[in-house]
């Protein structure tokens, strides 16, 4: 079980400010792990930072447009002068717009592609090029199940996550020589308090009747795959995207 432990490791979440983002990295933190916390809202990375160090692991903020390139050179130099070197990184930053494809904006279109996809990618180079330079890191990217089914209104976002599943594998193959982990993790409807609005009623049964397990994902699955993609007990998994979804994927 010592595989599973993240002790001394150091971790950077994006979007980490609330939602799925700030329970992975309190969930990282308890494993073992230190967490460079990221995201535009500074206020809120800081109640993040405060729950983290209860966990007796050190925390530390960074204010990060993940649209602006030199934003992310910014997070490297921020990495490499705190720590000296960066072990997991999950990029959990996105946008999402719920429309139909005829109402979709080039404005929606963008934040959704830059945030989501343009962003990830550069994430995943300009940080994990300082894995490259240690020869060991993992990275875990925040698919979905949209990138394997669909609903009505996801069209822009359901081909983001597609495209980030895709391009998980092809950086866990054109990486694995610098011992670069390249995984995704694809979740279903996530029951957070900032979705619990929207997870209701006559919403809320239509996407139980297409999980066969009967129940919303909770946090808890979210953090225990994470610590798994993200732990040496996953170290000959590369390319993969983890559906934890309660088989949606596979009933659709």
């Amino acid at each position: 079980m010592d595989q599973f432990k993240l002790t001394d490791k150091v971790a950077v979440v994006t979007g980490a400010s609330e939602g799925i983002g700030r329970t992975l990295a309190v969930g990282l933190a308890e494993a073992g792990a230190d967490i460079i916390i990221c995201s535009r809202r500074e206020e809120k990375l800081k109640e993040v930072k405060t729950e983290i160090e209860k966990t007796g692991r050190k925390a530390e903020v960074f204010v990060l447009d993940i649209c602006k390139l030199s934003d992310i050179e910014g997070l490297k130099k921020f990495i490499l002068n705190r720590f000296g070197k960066v072990d997991i990184l999950v990029n959990n930053a996105g946008f999402t717009v719920t429309k139909p494809a005829w109402d979709t904006t080039e404005d929606e279109w963008d934040s959704m592609v830059d945030t989501g996809f343009k962003g990830l990618f550069f994430c995943c180079q300009i940080i994990g090029s300082i894995m490259k330079e240690h020869g060991y890191g993992k990275i875990i990217n925040l698919s979905s199940t949209f990138s394997r089914s669909i609903i009505p209104g996801r069209s822009v976002y359901a081909a983001v996550k597609a495209g980030v599943s895709h391009l998980t594998e092809a950086l866990a193959m054109e990486w694995a020589s610098s011992g670069i982990r390249v995984n995704a993790l694809a979740p279903t409807a996530v029951l957070t308090p900032s979705r619990e609005h929207l997870l209701k009623g006559e919403v809320l049964k239509k996407i139980l009747s297409r999980i066969p397990l009967g129940r919303l994902a909770t946090p808890d699955d979210l953090v225990n795959a994470t610590i798994y993609l993200a732990s040496t007990a996953s170290d000959f998994v590369t390319g993969h995207t983890l559906l934890v979804d309660g088989g949606w994927v596979a009933a659709s």
